[in-house]
C-alpha cells in the first residue's frame, strides 16, 4: 500500500506544477511572437525650449564633475571632466573606490566620459523605453538623466548625474 500512496502524492505534486502552466493564467510572460511594440511614446520630463539654445550647453569651455550610473568599472566614482572648445580633454578620478578600483587623480580614458552635450542628447533620446530628465528650471544643463534603451534588454541602462559645473571666461 505504500507504493501506491507515493505515486499518488507524486502525482498530485506533478499536477499542481502543471496547473500554473497554462497560457490563460495571469502573470505569465505573453509569447514573444504575440507581442506588438508599445503604442505609448517614452516618457520625458520637459525640458528647456529648444529655440533658447539650439545647440545644447553654450559655453564650449568648461569643466564639471560626471558620475555614470551604468553596469560598467567606474559606475559611482565620480570623475572630473574638462572640455575645450565643446570637446572633452580630459578627465580624472575624483576619488577612488569602485570595481575599477580607481584611484583618486588617475586619468579616465575619454571614450568613458561625455560633454554636457552629450547628457543632453541623452536627455532628449527619442526612441528610447524610458528617458527619466532632472532638469532644474531656468539651468542651462540637466542635473541628471537616466535611459532605458529597451524594453527587452536588461542592464542596457546608463545614466549621468552632472555636479560642479565650472565655465571657463573667455579671454578678453
Amino acid at each position: 500500500m505504500r507504493p501506491a500512496r507515493a505515486a499518488l502524492s507524486a502525482l498530485a505534486l506533478a499536477l499542481l506544477a502543471l496547473a500554473g502552466c497554462g497560457d490563460s493564467e495571469s502573470g505569465l510572460a505573453p509569447d514573444p511572437a504575440s507581442r506588438t511594440e508599445p503604442t505609448q511614446e517614452p516618457t520625458q520630463e520637459p525640458i528647456p525650449d529648444p529655440a533658447q539654445d539650439p545647440g545644447g550647453f553654450a559655453p564650449t569651455d568648461y569643466s564639471y564633475t560626471l558620475t555614470l550610473t551604468c553596469y560598467c568599472p567606474d559606475a559611482g566614482i565620480p570623475i572630473r571632466v574638462t572640455v575645450a572648445d565643446d570637446e572633452v580633454v580630459s578627465a580624472v578620478y575624483a576619488r577612488g573606490g569602485g570595481r575599477s578600483g580607481a584611484v583618486a587623480g588617475d586619468p579616465v580614458p575619454l571614450s568613458r566620459v561625455v560633454s554636457l552635450d552629450e547628457v543632453i542628447a541623452a536627455a532628449e533620446t527619442p526612441d528610447a523605453h524610458r528617458v527619466e530628465v532632472d532638469w532644474p528650471e531656468g539651468q542651462d544643463h540637466p542635473t541628471s538623466v537616466a535611459v532605458d534603451p529597451s524594453e527587452r534588454a536588461v542592464d542596457e541602462e546608463y545614466g549621468y548625474l552632472v555636479a560642479d559645473v565650472e565655465v571657463v571666461d573667455a579671454p578678453g
